[in-house]
């Protein structure tokens, strides 16, 4: 790999850091609301990572970078792969524009590779600075702000019920938990994220089946109050977490924004499922949206979201499971920043499955770490890459083959980090 700079030094976090960390984060995240002081306190003593798990970076004795490194668990479907998650990368304003966020990036990249962790994913704050360094993206948004009164009132909505004891919250995280495994992206929960980020800053309210008794489907949402001057007592209905298990309880979560009519101006929800809610919606005009010649009525704002790199090449194929297929594809993939990953590979697929093999093979995908991270969490389709030039492909058939391969479900994943 690249060696970083000898006048930087790299490490993890010590108490003695805390009070520079807190100045850094600060400085990056103002919009946060949250004092120097109290951001101390939580790298003291947060609930979700440990000091030890952020990295400083200092120069002649002087702390001018940070960020964290997140031990998480990912879903691809009933699979658990661990990931390292990179966030609050803050890089002092003295010191700006002199890569230092880049060292640090190498130095996560390095650290996770030492570690075995073959995934990383990061919500980014450029997105050219992450593709620079392998990252590719993963996440896809629509952004809807709809009134809820433009949503069918579905009668399965009398199903829904208020998540209150402890007993209650369990069953949402087995709902959790279960839909993650039919789903590919979405991060394993340990007991402190429920219970001290999720249930303690949300309700939550959950579709019970009348018959069986058992909880298929939730959701989880903020009532965010409007200005007085404009409106009293009227709030937006803020939805993070949107989770089914059952068509029916779809059109129970459906049916319960659709009941908040009375007091809420709009319901706000970041969809990665492709819902058709411009299709469910009376009208589906998205609030305070456009109704223009060429676009009709703006229905929602699109995003690109996380962004996921593949760590260990090696390691990540033979973990995973694969689309249907039989057959051997030769890769060669770039990776300026880690070249172990640039090692040409033969690899059979059977059945889902992935192993490597000494013989020749007829057909060849060619690509960086970047696009080839974003194929392999299904975000972009091998005939898309092809046409537009991001990959390479060479032999007969060829993306009858890797289509197959790689039909694998687009990414959802409801963790903020």
């Amino acid at each position: 790999m690249p060696s970083i700079p000898s006048d930087l030094q790299i490490r993890r976090a010590r108490e003695g850091d805390i009070p520079g960390m807190a100045r850094l984060h600060y400085a990056s995240f103002p919009e946060l609301g949250v004092t120097p002081e109290e951001r101390a306190e939580r790298f003291r003593s947060g609930p979700l990572i440990q000091l030890e798990d952020h990295w400083v970076c200092e120069r002649a004795g002087k702390l001018i970078g940070l960020f964290a490194l997140y031990d998480l668990k990912m879903y691809r479907y009933s699979d658990l792969i661990r990931a390292g998650g990179i966030a609050i990368v803050s890089v002092a304003p003295e010191a700006r524009r002199q890569k230092i966020a880049y060292w640090m990036m190498l130095k996560a990249v390095q650290v996770m590779e030492q570690n075995g962790v073959p995934l990383s994913l990061l919500y980014p704050f450029n997105h050219a600075f992450y593709r620079q360094l392998g990252w590719g993206v993963v996440g896809k948004v629509d952004y809807y702000r709809f009134p809820p009164g433009a949503l069918p009132v579905l009668p399965e909505r009398s199903d829904m019920v208020y998540i209150w004891s402890t007993e209650e919250r369990e069953e949402v995280m087995l709902c959790y938990r279960r839909f993650a495994e039919r789903h590919n992206g979405l991060l394993q929960r340990p007991e402190p994220v429920w219970f001290e980020s999720v249930f303690k800053r949300c309700f939550c309210y959950a579709y019970r089946a009348p018959d069986s008794g058992e909880l298929e489907g939730y959701i989880t949402l903020n009532y965010e109050p409007l200005p007085k001057d404009e409106r009293f007592t009227g709030a937006d209905v803020r939805v993070i977490d949107f989770v089914w298990l059952t068509e029916r309880a779809l059109r129970g979560l459906i049916g319960f924004l659709a009941a908040q009519a009375d007091q809420a101006r709009c319901v706000i929800l970041a969809d990665q499922c492709e819902i058709p809610f411009d299709y469910l919606c009376a009208s589906p005009l998205m609030q305070a949206g456009r109704h223009t010649w060429q676009m009709g009525a703006e229905t929602a704002w699109q995003g690109a979201s996380l962004m996921g790199r593949i760590i260990s090449l090696r390691r990540i194929l033979t973990a995973s499971n694969f689309g249907a297929g039989h057959g051997r594809l030769r890769l060669e993939i770039r990776d300026d920043v880690n070249p172990a990953n640039s090692e040409p590979l033969t690899v059979e697929f059977d059945a889902g499955k992935a192993e490597f093999v000494k013989q020749t093979a007829d057909i060849a995908l060619k690509t960086d770490i970047s696009n080839f991270s974003s194929i392999y969490w299904g975000a972009l389709a091998i005939d898309k890459a092809a046409a537009l030039g991001l990959v390479e492909i060479e032999g007969k058939n060829s993306r009858d083959f890797l289509m197959g391969i790689f039909n694998i479900s687009k990414p959802v994943c409801y963790d903020y980090f």
